[in-house]
């Protein structure tokens, strides 16, 4: 009886002796402890230190200046388009007659801004003379603008195509600002150099329209009939366009 219960009493030790001991280590108290304030300071203090001391690398300020260009920028900067305006000149010259007749309209805008000016330069404030400036003004200058507007209109994308168009819209601001306003200050020096803007631009019209082989025309005062023909002209260019009869059509919006 002896010999058979000794596994048992001995099985029965251990597990009661590891359960025991297991109780007095959480007893005793000797599991690892955490660190106190004082050391977690400590710690964190000789960290510090070791920063403060530590060589800190210096690093270059980048430069503020570029670099020069390359000679492939350079190359690439004087590239030459080959076929450059070709395009604007093959437009022109298709549609010169066009464009002739825009610019002739714009001559009458001039002829008919620069008499009434002269007839108005060096008048007094609210004289009739100035108030019939004044009144010519208000409804000269609304119209060669809405001319402009309409040939705009009339010829999208113009501004891509000719090259013509340059010189109109130059010369249109010189005859609906440059002018009136020059002629408004009454300043002879500043009226010199409207007229000399418009004789330049004048000169490049006609050098280019003679480039493309056109014919340009200029109107002989001495010449009746040419006068004539030529005043006509301008009674219909300056004359305002008919207003559309009837309610104007809706269009369906893209």
């Amino acid at each position: 009886m002896a010999i058979q219960s000794a596994p048992v009493l001995s099985s029965s030790f251990f597990r009661l002796a590891s359960t025991c001991g297991l109780a007095a280590v959480l007893i005793s108290g000797c599991t690892p402890a955490d660190p106190s304030v004082a050391e977690k300071l400590e710690e964190a203090a000789k960290k510090d230190a070791e920063e403060a001391t530590r060589a800190v690398k210096k690093r270059e300020r980048p430069s503020d200046k570029l670099p020069p260009p390359t000679a492939d920028e350079f190359r690439a900067w004087d590239r030459v388009d080959p076929e450059g305006e070709k395009h604007l000149y093959k437009w022109d010259k298709k549609n010169l007659k066009k464009m002739q007749t825009y610019w002739d309209e714009l001559r009458c805008f001039e002829q008919r801004m620069t008499k009434e000016g002269d007839a108005a330069l060096g008048a007094e404030p609210m004289t009739p003379v100035w108030e019939k400036w004044h009144q010519f003004k208000g409804g000269f200058i609304p119209f060669i603008n809405g001319w402009q507007q309409r040939l705009f209109a009339n010829e999208p994308r113009i501004l891509e195509k000719s090259k013509f168009i340059g010189n109109i819209i130059e010369a249109h601001e010189l005859v609906m600002n440059g002018l009136p306003k020059a002629y408004n200050q009454g300043d002879d020096l500043e009226l010199r150099k409207a007229r000399a803007r418009w004789t330049i631009v004048n000169d490049k019209v006609k050098a280019y329209v003679e480039q493309l082989g056109g014919t340009w025309h200029e109107v002989d005062p001495e010449n009746a009939k040419a006068q004539k023909k030529w005043d006509k002209f301008c009674e219909k260019a300056l004359k305002p366009p008919k207003e559309p009869k009837g309610p104007k059509k809706r269009t369906n919006s893209i």
